[in-house]
């Protein structure tokens, strides 16, 4: 077997045990997921899951990772097709809406136990400090080049406006994370996209 087959393999593979780990955490939460769960919902056994993954932290930590990774290759190559601030801002509030407000309070239950998990362990503080910063940094580059090219306003605080724009869609999820609407969801996500723009540009 040649070493590029062997590469896309082990991506392959990679890619399948993130997707069952995903399913366990999503089904269970982060703490009461085990590796043996996983292993045995991917029916592999767990020295199979360690040669590719050390622990389930690290297993969290590409997940987040890889959706964030996601959603910063759809905006460079949105930003390439319409060099628009204003077009990728609102492909990320598109983005939140077309999620079920059902995935997104499982995938935000697990997010939040793996977060006060990190808390205590200082090893993991700094991955996920990455994760936070790529995720600001994402947004800092896109209020700049609406900064440059004049759809958000010259005096706009680009790390201040990052932090906002994630406290919305954050704030919101943690509203709706036991109970609520999804139409309600729906509509107030449409109304802080409209605030969140208005503010932007004013």
């Amino acid at each position: 077997m040649s070493p590029k087959v062997t590469e896309a393999y082990k991506e392959e593979k990679r890619t399948t045990i993130l997707a069952g780990a995903l399913h366990c955490f999503l089904e269970k939460g982060f703490q009461a997921t085990t590796t043996d769960d996983i292993a045995r919902h991917l029916r592999i056994s767990k020295g199979t899951l360690y040669g590719y993954f050390a622990s389930k932290e690290e297993i969290y930590i590409q997940l987040a990772h890889a959706r964030m990774d996601d959603m910063v290759e759809t905006l460079n190559t949105l930003y390439m097709e319409t060099s628009s601030a204003k077009a990728m801002l609102r492909h990320m509030f598109e983005r939140f809406r077309r999620q079920p407000l059902d995935e997104l309070r499982k995938w935000l239950t697990f997010h939040l136990e793996f977060t006060t998990y990190a808390s205590r362990r200082p090893e993991l503080i700094a991955s996920n400090r990455t994760y936070l910063d790529k995720a600001l940094n994402l947004l800092n580059r896109i209020l700049a080049a609406g900064k440059r090219s004049g759809e958000f306003r010259a005096e706009l605080d680009e790390s201040s406006a990052a932090y906002l724009f994630w406290a919305v869609r954050d704030g919101l999820a943690l509203s709706f994370l036991l109970d609520g609407d999804e139409a309600e969801y729906r509509r107030i996500l449409d109304d802080m996209e409209t605030m969140v723009m208005k503010h932007l540009t004013a």
